[in-house]
């Protein structure tokens, strides 16, 4: 598996923690991004759907210190920009032309703008995140496994799986495809299974290959979701190396 750089940091080795900052104001913003710093976050998922237009965008950019990856989530996809499509993604082309460190795009954006996006960043050598999403359920692994393939395909920086588990099932199918995804994903991956089912997915899908994953910074702000903390550690409390010990005759 290849490493991806963003903003200086590298993710692709031990797992990245990221943490999220959305609001509808510069200041509070960047305040969230100090405070996943200062709570251990190694990246930023900047959510820029908030925010009211683009010169907010601008400042926020210039003034966030941390390697972040931008996102503009519609509500569709959990997320809150009203504006059309094409608004959408002129936000973000601008995002990376404005000092992104990487940008994120769903899967199920319409192809042409996809393809715009990506094309925009990629002339300007910021990494590319593509997601492959469900907010409603987990579908079948078999269709998990080709629709990472399909992302595969596009030749992003990073993979995201991200589906919403309804039952302990679901977990068990997205684990599993965590699993095998890192038998032919050549870039960095994360894998989740969203909700309170699905809370295990975080640090477990790591333990099992993924390179990144979601936390919050304060407990309880978003159900299934650990802080970081809480993550690193039962991260760190699963690796293999924990249970490495000399035996002794």
């Amino acid at each position: 598996m290849r490493s991806a750089v963003i903003g200086g940091r590298t993710v692709g080795g031990a797992p990245c923690m990221v943490a999220t900052a959305m609001a509808d104001g510069v200041e509070e913003m960047l305040g969230q991004c100090q405070r996943a710093s200062s709570l251990g976050a190694d990246l930023v998922e900047l959510r820029i759907d908030k925010l009211p237009d683009e010169a907010a965008v601008q400042a926020v950019l210039q003034g966030a210190s941390c390697p972040h990856i931008v996102a503009c989530r519609t509500p569709r996809f959990g997320g809150f920009f009203e504006g059309t499509e094409e608004e959408r993604i002129a936000r973000l082309e601008g995002a990376a032309r404005d000092g992104a460190t990487a940008v994120d795009i769903e899967f199920f954006t319409e192809p042409d703008l996809r393809t715009q996006l990506i094309t925009t960043a990629r002339e300007r050598g910021v990494p590319v995140l593509v997601g492959y999403e469900n907010m409603e359920e987990t579908p079948d692994r078999s269709d998990l496994i080709e629709g990472l393939r399909q992302v595969q395909a596009l030749g992003p920086d990073l993979v995201k799986l991200a589906v919403r588990a309804n039952s302990y099932a679901d977990l068990l199918t997205v684990l599993g495809v965590a699993h095998e995804a890192r038998g032919f994903l050549d870039v960095p991956f994360a894998v989740i299974a969203l909700g309170i089912a699905g809370a295990p997915s975080r640090p477990l899908a790591c333990v099992l290959g993924a390179s990144f994953t979601y936390c919050a910074m304060e407990q309880g702000v978003i159900p299934g979701q650990l802080t970081v903390k809480e993550t690193r550690d039962i991260i760190a409390s699963l690796a293999e190396q924990r249970w490495t010990c000399s035996s002794k005759t």
